[in-house]
């Protein structure tokens, strides 16, 4: 059965969901506090806010946004609003990619159909998935812009998931990754780099074998770290992690954006990414963050992470400028320079030799913030 492409859109409007972490604020303690918390939000919020497989995380999600001003207005009052009435429940929100010593036995499965038949279908592969996400929807003309922007947002996911990385630790210990998430998540099955798909065609074929397999329901249960998604009418990114700070969400949501503008309507290559060369840089991605240097087949080298993203944000400005996000497109750059979530983490955790204290950095920072404070 085809797989319809509908809603899609030449504006590339934008929609952002963020997972967060819900804390006790005394012990640091993922907590059990969904239900609690969605029963006592304001209806204008409920909305916006979203269970997730564990009723320790919560998911907040904008609407529809013309531009990735909208979307950092929206998410700053969710973050804000829902954060109010976390604490009203006892409890934080904290946002990172992982939380720093919670056990994933100690948690709760939502009480919701979906999730019942993904932990009994995946067990202990579904138990342990204790992360946090950031995905970011895109919406394109129609289904072969879809797997253009697939195809090159895909190129690309090495190098945004060492932007993005917030996840070095896991369990009480230090993994040695810098995203030690998309490592627990790519034991689901349909997860991690994409197929490499030369048009629409081959997509729906892909989902219609995998349905009459009894593999999966439709296709969201491919949960690859790029997928289109035909209900929507958009590409979505799903290999960031969450970020702690929301001026990095912004300017990673506007990188997304260029690169998929620039996929449909610039310069850059047609056709099916290379998926094997993409598997290895992302492990490196995965494993040394912003110091991984990924293999490039047109200049037969590897080349380090911080050249390659000063270098894309260069290729990307003539979009950004269309796109009215330049400020936040260069706002990757800080990153560039000042580190990534998992980074600073480690520098928190060298400091003090307490994961506690790295806690109280997260929670600190996913709290927008105030006028008149510094971002």
């Amino acid at each position: 059965m085809p797989v319809e492409f509908v809603g899609g859109n030449a504006r590339y409007t934008l929609g952002v969901e963020e997972e967060l972490c819900i804390v006790d604020g005394a012990t640091g303690e993922l907590v059990p506090k969904i239900e609690e918390i969605m029963s006592r939000l304001p209806e204008d919020l409920r909305e916006a806010v979203s269970y997730e497989l564990f009723q320790s995380v919560l998911e907040i999600k904008t609407p529809p946004c013309e531009s990735v001003q909208e979307v950092e207005k929206v998410l700053r009052e969710l973050r804000t609003r829902v954060g109010s009435w976390t604490a009203a429940c006892g409890a934080s929100l904290a946002s990172a990619g992982t939380h720093p010593f919670s056990r994933y036995r100690e948690q709760k499965i939502t009480d919701h159909e979906r999730y019942r038949q993904v932990i009994e279908t995946l067990r202990w592969v579904a138990s342990r998935e204790v992360i946090f996400g950031q995905h970011v929807h895109v919406s394109v003309p129609g289904p072969e812009e879809a797997i253009q922007a697939h195809n090159r947002l895909a190129e690309q996911a090495p190098l945004l998931l060492a932007l993005s990385a917030n996840s070095p630790f896991w369990q009480g210990m230090d993994t040695g990754f810098e995203s030690s998430r998309v490592k627990i998540f790519e034991t689901f099955p349909r997860s991690g780099m994409p197929p490499a798909f030369p048009d629409y065609e081959a997509f729906e074929e892909y989902v219609d074998l995998m349905v009459e397999s009894g593999a999966m329901d439709d296709y969201t249960f491919c949960w690859w770290d790029v997928r289109p998604h035909s209900k929507f009418g958009t590409i979505e990114l799903r290999v960031l992690d969450s970020q702690t700070s929301l001026k990095e969400t912004v300017a990673l949501t506007a990188l997304t954006r260029c690169i998929v503008a620039r996929a449909i309507e610039g310069d850059a290559p047609k056709g099916p990414y290379n998926c094997e060369l993409g598997l290895e840089n992302k492990w490196r991605a995965s494993r040394h963050g912003m110091d991984a240097a990924f293999f490039s087949i047109s200049e037969r080298r590897s080349i380090p992470a911080p050249e390659l993203a000063r270098s894309l944000v260069e290729n990307l400005k003539e979009h950004a400028q269309d796109l009215a996000c330049e400020d936040e497109l260069m706002h990757t750059l800080e990153i560039v320079e000042g580190g990534t979530g998992a980074q600073k983490q480690r520098k928190i955790y060298d400091e003090s030799g307490d994961f506690l204290d790295v806690v109280a950095f997260l929670i600190e920072n996913t709290r927008p913030a105030m006028a008149g404070e510094p971002s």
